[in-house]
């Protein structure tokens, strides 16, 4: 494996779970907004606040908003979509899982058109178009997806998930993760050839509309504002219902018992996943709410 795989590899574990937003732009908090992303959840006696990540950041996303520090200072257990300790491994089972093992080539599996708009793609960023020729169509749009954040100055070691756990870490605090990076690498990996290709292509052929848009949803997570986020996500999954339900609607579901196991414990959790998995009908604040759990923004 060349160092440069190996690199990207360790930033795509870290962004995996960001389909909906992998190539978002910088996120500030707005100086006047009294709201973040972010709700304490009540249970009875039993609390704990569920963050909305962002996997990508720059360093001006820093300091966050006070609300996040509090939330933290508060809880005792961190819980995340996946615990970063096993990043390093699951670096190197992306890499075997990404890539064809049966002679079968990039550019032999995807129409002539898609293989063209990658190259191009590939090409800009200054590297071999050779490089991508034995990565399933799914590797190949994370790659590209990783290679954009990284030219828009974002970095998954900046990303509020990766944030917290390093704190957490420091200062001995439990961590949990909710599944592993296994099986969000396998979600991937199971879908069809022809719906890796479908959204390799829509990701590449209008990449100014997504980045307009990835700085809408970034202003929009920076004051708080879920029903901009919410109109963002749907949006982008509309014409993929398959990999909405497999990515966001399962997941939210597979979630939940470990989510409310929280409020059995003496002191808080905080959670933090992905902002695309609290909005919507099918989000974790609309399952909480559903279940009829007190919610407040903060």
């Amino acid at each position: 494996m060349t160092a440069f795989r190996r690199r990207t590899a360790r930033r795509i574990v870290l962004t995996l779970c960001t389909l909906a937003a992998a190539t978002l732009s910088h996120a500030q908090t707005s100086p006047g907004s009294s709201r973040s992303f972010l709700w304490k959840v009540q249970a009875g006696a039993g609390v704990l606040y569920l963050a909305g990540s962002v996997h990508v950041l720059s360093a001006d996303a820093y300091p966050l908003s006070p609300a996040f520090e509090r939330a933290f200072a508060a809880s005792d257990t961190l819980v995340e979509e996946i615990d970063l300790t096993e990043t390093p491994a699951a670096a190197s089972m992306l890499m075997t899982r990404g890539l064809y093992l049966d002679g079968r080539r990039f550019d032999g599996t995807v129409s002539k058109e898609t293989a063209t708009l990658v190259a191009a793609r590939v090409k800009a960023a200054g590297l071999p178009v050779e490089l991508i020729q034995t990565m399933k169509p799914w590797m190949v749009m994370m790659t590209l997806a990783a290679l954009e954040a990284q030219k828009d100055g974002l970095d998954p070691n900046l990303g509020l998930d990766k944030y917290f756990f390093d704190r957490a870490k420091s200062a001995g605090r439990r961590v949990v993760g909710l599944e592993t990076a296994a099986s969000q690498v396998d979600r991937l990996d199971r879908l069809s050839d022809a719906l890796q290709e479908q959204l390799l292509k829509s990701s590449l052929e209008d990449l100014d509309a997504q980045r307009f848009a990835a700085k809408e949803m970034m202003a929009a997570w920076g004051r708080g504002d879920a029903s901009t986020i919410e109109r963002t996500v749907l949006s982008s999954f509309a014409e993929y219902p398959a990999v909405y339900k497999s990515l966001i609607v399962e997941r939210n579901q597979n979630w939940m018992p470990q989510i409310e196991a929280c409020f059995a414990r003496p002191r808080p959790c905080l959670v933090v996943v992905g902002a695309a998995h609290l909005v919507g009908q099918d989000g974790l604040l609309a399952l909480l709410q559903r279940k009829g759990y007190r919610i407040e923004q903060q």
